[in-house]
């Protein structure tokens, strides 16, 4: 089955795309379906861009146009849940078939991007970050995990602590959260998605045995870019690959 699991449309502020754009792209490609994994993030430009009851009107609507050709699932991409319990708990109570959380904003109110064009030092980008992943994957209420070494993306490096990453696989997993594999950062000139394999190979043995594939679209032309590298990876560690329907992980 062919499907991407994290993709953006305009009701994300950082995309132009519209759902019905994404979903004629996805059709052509031959996909069996996507979901809509749009923003909730709580920076200043970003509070209250997002509109759940538009959201799910249009969903819905696309839902009925695509009927029996594509499946259509409603996500949300949800930053920093264990500082925003109160939204985590309306999400967990609205029609979403998946919940990522992940970590945008940690440092300073500053995404990293804007670290990195400050000159901050990467050290200290990266201890603070895993501090917050591991917030996260203690407080669970959510699904899985978006981009796992995030910042990367924007550093062109990684680093970390074995013992503080397996403190949060081990968070995770006790909340039954698993991982995506993320391939965004293959758009950004990096030569391994998000998880890095190193990593992957970390969640594995650790018992993780679940991934989600996304390209993490946030344009037509770029749904589901390297999915099917992701997929062949995932195979080639022993990962499977699921999607969420009403929040229940249905095999890909």
């Amino acid at each position: 089955m062919n499907f991407d699991t994290h993709v953006h449309s305009v009701f994300s502020p950082d995309s132009r795309e519209t759902m019905a754009r994404h979903c004629e792209r996805a059709v052509a490609l031959g996909l069996d379906g996507l979901c809509f994994t749009e923003h909730q993030d709580f920076d200043a430009l970003s509070l209250d861009y997002y509109k759940p009851e538009a959201y799910f009107e249009e969903i819905n609507r696309l839902r009925e146009v695509y009927a029996g050709r594509l499946e259509i699932l409603a996500g949300l991409e949800l930053s920093e849940p264990h500082q925003h319990r109160k939204e985590l708990e309306q999400a967990q109570n609205r029609p979403y078939d998946f919940i990522l959380g992940s970590v945008h904003y940690w440092l300073g109110g500053l995404f990293p991007s804007q670290m990195r064009d400050r000159g901050m030092d990467v050290s200290a980008c990266y201890k603070r970050y895993w501090e917050h992943m591991l917030l996260m994957a203690r407080c669970g209420g959510f699904d899985c995990v978006a981009h796992f070494d995030f910042p990367k993306r924007y550093f062109k490096c990684l680093e970390y602590e074995p013992d503080m990453i397996d403190g949060i696989m081990r968070a995770m997993l006790e909340n039954g959260l698993i991982l995506e594999i993320n391939t965004s950062s293959l758009r950004k000139g990096l030569e391994e998605p998000l998880p890095c394999e190193a990593l992957l190979r970390r969640y594995a043995a650790h018992g993780g045995r679940y991934v989600t594939l996304a390209s993490d679209a946030h344009k037509a032309e770029e749904l589901y870019e390297g999915v099917p590298e992701a997929q062949a990876l995932a195979e080639r560690l022993g990962l499977e690959a699921v999607r969420y329907v009403g929040r229940k992980m249905v095999k890909v």
